[in-house]
């Protein structure tokens, strides 16, 4: 079995996160696409970030609808900070069956050669960058390792958009699932009103 591997802080997942993941799939032929919400990212600056238990239920609302997407939690579980060598390790003991393939954004792999130990990682799964029209991606010889690209649509927003629009009062039905939408609603989540009053918890940590 092909699985994807797509990692993120989904502080909140959006409707570019869905379009990535489900263009990498079918052009990849893939079964499935595991989506991981980070414990603590490593490479990104500190801010606080909502707690790992509220993500899981903003991942587990995102992916829905789409059945060939599963939620991972295993890093969530494992807690402290979150590196990929370890997660695909871990996936590659509990199913030696599965071909993994680990989907990273062009902007990520252009720093793969800081992560933790790349060629190890380039040895448990196929490494597959995302490329937007207009970017060509990276270069063979990039990151030091064998990668592949694949062209996904582009969507003019992230997660820090979302959060400054709901922040604002402005509207994000367009940038995220309804039951996201619901969530951020119903915890307060990014400075929205909360349905009791009070915002949702949050924990400082190392992610974007």
């Amino acid at each position: 079995m092909r699985v994807g591997v797509f990692g993120g802080t989904f502080d909140p997942p959006h409707i570019g996160h869905a379009i990535v993941a489900r263009e990498v799939l079918e052009k990849a032929r893939l079964s499935r696409v595991l989506w991981v919400p980070v414990s603590i990212a490593p490479h990104k600056a500190a801010r606080t970030i909502t707690a790992g238990a509220i993500r899981r239920r903003l991942v587990a609302a995102a992916i829905l609808e789409e059945p060939r997407f599963e939620l991972c939690d295993l890093e969530l579980e494992r807690g402290g900070v979150s590196y990929t060598v370890d997660t695909l390790r871990k996936l590659k003991e509990d199913h030696p069956d599965w071909s993994l393939s680990l989907i990273v954004g062009a902007d990520l792999f252009s720093r793969f050669d800081r992560w933790k130990e790349p060629e190890e990682i380039a040895d448990l799964a196929e490494v597959i960058v995302a490329t937007r029209p207009g970017n060509h991606g990276p270069h063979a010889g990039d990151g030091g390792v064998s990668f592949r690209t694949i062209p996904v649509t582009a969507v003019a927003t992230s997660s820090s958009h979302v959060r400054g629009r709901v922040g604002r009062n402005l509207s994000v039905r367009d940038m995220v699932a309804p039951a996201v939408l619901t969530i951020i609603q119903s915890e307060g989540l990014y400075g929205a009103p909360a349905a009791e009053g009070e915002a949702g918890p949050a924990v400082e940590d190392s992610s974007g």
